[in-house]
């Protein structure tokens, strides 16, 4: 069957213009966010931590603000962005309602900017609460219209139905966003009741579902999908793979559930950690990453160096879910695991592994970039070692010794790292959606 070349390429239905581009809105959308707050607040946060210096009373009430504008302002606009280019190649369909997706996109990013406007407020101003739950709900309601949307491109797709262990990850995704969504309403109404900061393990189980869960699985829903051509791997190995994201399920939807019900008890914590660590090892191995390719690349200067690539990011996924297993297992033979520690888990896994392949794929295949950057192999290669360094220095300062004298200076010039490279990566980005065609995997 051919695929009409405007379809192969991702393109969208409908007009043009400012609503009816969402790719190029929401890339744009989500890079403004991620710098003027998500990273710029955690520079201040983690340069006044590791520095010592004085910070606002505010300082809890910013730390959460922050997750949520990294997670649902910045790794989901950016995921629905560049849903607008794989969906409609991935289904055969084209996207019909751009409209709705780039409102969506909007509405979700007006709640994010309301809620880091909102949360820090003194707790005494009357417009504090309102502002908290309208954000909350606009997030919602715009993640809402978003998958509706795409749901259509699911539904009228023309390639053949996969059923079994083909549903897991999609629907682990739904079900994490949805209930991330639900559950930050929720957490809103407590704030808006006079809480200045959400408890921590409701918070805890708020961001399990928005990083592990939803952004964690859509990496592995298209890595299943584009690495095995992309990289030249060795032929799947179909059941292990199902098994596992049977595992990795478990454990994303019941670590944020013991989290949000329990109280995350330590002995439930631990058991859903193993489940999640399973998952992910089993994913690995059954998608055979870590063993020799298929053949030589024709474009080896591009394919061997996104495989190595690969390797360390999942290496960083790995180390993320053990550390989860680890302070757990503390927890439960009666230690106390340190928060910094829980943290390190949450930023092995966001600076070591979402960031990084979310550079280096779209310098793979995102329109413009990576045309751009298609003959930068050294600058590319560059970025891509600096995060891994930056989410190194600043995971194992974190779990080793905190924000303690000599570890919070480590941990600060981590994140310092991350967000200068970020930084470079999101200006390349800005100027680059919308001109050109982007590369195609092999």
């Amino acid at each position: 069957m051919t695929v009409p070349m405007a379809v192969a390429r991702g393109a969208t239905a409908g007009p043009r213009g400012l609503l009816g581009s969402p790719y190029r809105l929401l890339m744009r959308t989500s890079l403004a966010l991620a710098l003027g707050l998500g990273f710029s607040i955690g520079v201040y946060l983690i340069v006044g931590f590791g520095f010592g210096l004085p910070l606002a009373a505010t300082t809890p009430a910013l730390m959460q603000a922050h997750g949520q504008a990294q997670l649902f302002g910045f790794v989901a606009l950016y995921i629905m962005a560049v849903g607008v280019q794989l969906f409609p190649r991935f289904h055969a369909n084209p996207l019909r309602r751009p409209r709705q997706v780039s409102i969506g996109g909007l509405l979700l990013g007006l709640g994010i900017v309301l809620r880091v406007l909102s949360q820090p407020l003194p707790l005494d101003q009357p417009a504090r609460g309102p502002l908290l739950i309208v954000a909350a709900g606009l997030e919602l309601v715009g993640v809402l219209l978003v998958m509706h949307a795409f749901g259509q491109v699911v539904l009228g797709s023309v390639q053949p139905r996969r059923g079994g262990f083909a549903v897991v990850l999609p629907a682990t995704m739904g079900t994490s966003l949805l209930l991330s969504l639900l559950l930050n309403l929720a957490v809103a109404v407590g704030l808006a009741q006079g809480g200045l900061v959400v408890p921590g393990p409701q918070d805890e189980a708020v961001l399990h579902l928005q990083l592990w869960g939803f952004a964690c699985s859509m990496v592995l829903a298209v890595a299943g999908r584009v690495y095995p051509r992309f990289l030249l791997l060795q032929p799947t190995r179909e059941r292990l793979l199902g098994w596992a994201l049977v595992l990795w399920a478990a454990g994303s939807l019941g670590t944020a559930l013991v989290w949000f019900v329990l109280d995350g008890a330590a002995w439930p914590r631990l058991m859903v950690a193993l489940l999640q660590f399973g998952g992910a090892a089993g994913y690995v191995v059954g998608l055979r990453l870590y063993e020799a390719p298929l053949r030589a690349s024709g474009t080896s200067f591009v394919t061997d160096p996104t495989r190595r690539w690969a390797r360390v990011a999942f290496a960083f996924l790995l180390c993320g879910a053990a550390i989860d297993v680890g302070t757990a297992a503390v927890d439960a033979v009666g230690g106390t695991s340190l928060l910094t520690q829980v943290s390190a888990a949450r930023h092995a896994v966001a600076q070591g592994f979402l960031l990084p392949i979310m550079v280096y794929m779209a310098a793979r295949i995102l329109p413009g970039y990576s045309g751009a950057m298609l003959h930068r192999g050294r600058q590319l290669a560059i970025l891509i070692w600096g995060l891994f360094a930056g989410a190194a220095l600043r995971a194992a300062g974190e779990l080793i010794g905190g924000y303690g004298p000599g570890w919070g200076v480590l941990v600060a010039i981590g994140g310092l790292l991350s967000a200068a490279i970020f930084v470079h990566f999101a200006i390349g980005l800005w100027r680059a959606p919308g001109r050109g065609r982007g590369a195609s995997w092999p």
